[in-house]
């Protein structure tokens, strides 16, 4: 689904202001280790993955709408990302080393879990577009 391009400023994100994109804290080699054993965790367990994505879109109002109307952003991944920082305030630069952890099989089921939170998404807004449109 091709939807318009909606862009926020970076502070009304909410995976911002929860340190998705934090490139200066610094871990130790084991905290980065259990870190990527927590994305792991998550990514792996279809059931809680899925839950928690569905945290983030329903709450991240700003981060979902600015990453999901992006054509041009790997949807999947941000879904991935934005789960983990949401759930263990994880920064995306962790989750990209986590998500290696995973094998082919688990990544795979991994973005099948965010394709359908993309699409509950999408359906969502299209919803929400067209209600605004009516009134």
């Amino acid at each position: 689904m091709q939807l318009e391009r909606i862009y926020h400023p970076y502070w009304k994100w909410e995976d911002w202001n929860n340190g998705q994109f934090n490139v200066e804290k610094r871990y130790s080699e084991k905290q980065e280790e259990e870190l990527c054993k927590k994305v792991k965790e998550l990514l792996s367990d279809s059931k809680e993955f899925y839950k928690i994505a569905l945290k983030v879109i329903n709450e991240w109002v700003f981060a979902s709408e600015h990453n999901l109307t992006n054509s041009s952003l790997n949807k999947q991944a941000w879904i991935g990302q934005a789960s983990c920082c949401y759930k263990y305030k994880i920064p995306e630069r962790i989750t990209i080393l986590g998500w290696k952890m995973l094998s082919p099989t688990q990544q795979k089921e991994a973005n099948n879990v965010a394709d359908k939170i993309i699409k509950i998404w999408e359906d969502n807004y299209a919803k929400k577009i067209l209600k605004q449109k009516c009134l």
